[in-house]
């Protein structure tokens, strides 16, 4: 059966089972479970002990029995309180997430030492679920650059007929806390749409745009916005030009004099000043959240 067609077989027999954005843990009404990367979470007073065996037979948590012995899997999950013995001497590692859909039958062997490849310095690996490859990795001197790595992903993604996703963690101290930022970087890597992506180029759309969105004051403001034609373009080029005008110009094929009354039009109408980079930051976030 294919990953999507259980999750989707799941969902049907349990209609109630609510969708989460990411990792959780068990409480006294629910049980959380992942299938297929997707998490889960069951009342449990709607389960009988039958059902409960079946979904937990099922799920991405009894995906590799081999997972069980692997202590930086059992720390990172919340089995086990104890940092791994691997970790002395080391002061911090970041934690690499690797999602993969696949589009044929593929070695997965050969696979996970290509994708393990592209990094140094890893001191350890384990399948969180049956398309996410986890790495630990200490810091390194020598590192891909994310262009360089997606360019790499496009040849593993043609040689293997697997679509690869991949999440750059940040570095984080070895301590009690990991594991809780472990899950929360995995809720954040949930809103990834493409192929290498940082906490850094996530965080808006994580952390501000959800809130913003329910913002009655942050869609009154965005509708001002809006009635200056073109001002978009011109905010996000700003905005991924630090506020340049001669680049952001330069980018939209027009004269920096140009983009210079452009700006002074639009503070006129809305009182926003582009040049100003709390002005651009605040546009910048209004714009992309309610784009759709």
């Amino acid at each position: 059966m294919k990953n999507n067609e259980l999750l989707t077989r799941i969902r049907n027999a349990f209609p109630n089972a609510k969708s989460l954005n990411g990792p959780s843990t068990d409480t006294a009404e629910e049980k959380v479970l992942s299938f297929a990367g997707a998490w889960l979470a069951f009342r449990k007073n709607d389960l009988t002990a039958e059902q409960l065996t079946i979904l937990q037979t099922l799920s991405d948590q009894n995906f590799d029995d081999q997972r069980s012995t692997n202590p930086w899997y059992r720390f990172l999950t919340h089995q086990t309180n104890d940092v791994p013995n691997s970790a002395e001497q080391i002061k911090q590692v970041r934690l690499i997430q690797i999602h993969l859909t696949f589009h044929d039958t593929t070695n997965t062997t050969e696979l996970t030492t290509a994708l393990k490849s592209l990094f140094n310095c890893i001191i350890a690996s384990f399948y969180l679920n049956s398309r996410t490859l986890i790495i630990v990795q200490t810091k390194d001197q020598q590192v891909l650059s994310n262009d360089e790595l997606e360019s790499i992903l496009q040849t593993v993604e043609s040689d293997f007929f697997v679509k690869v996703q991949l999440f750059l963690g940040n570095f984080w101290p070895i301590d009690q806390q990991l594991p809780l930022i472990f899950n929360e970087e995995q809720a954040v890597f949930a809103k990834s749409t493409v192929p290498v992506s940082t906490l850094s180029s996530l965080a808006l759309d994580y952390y501000a745009r959800p809130q913003l969105r329910r913002s009655s004051l942050a869609q009154q403001l965005t509708t001002i916005i809006r009635q200056e034609a073109d001002i978009q373009d011109v905010i996000i080029a700003l905005y991924h030009n630090a506020g340049n005008l001669s680049s952001a110009a330069k980018q939209l094929f027009i004269h920096r004099n140009t983009l210079q009354y452009r700006l002074e039009r639009f503070r006129d109408l809305t009182s926003f000043n582009l040049k100003n980079m709390d002005d651009l930051v605040l546009c910048y976030l209004l714009i992309t959240s309610f784009n759709d």
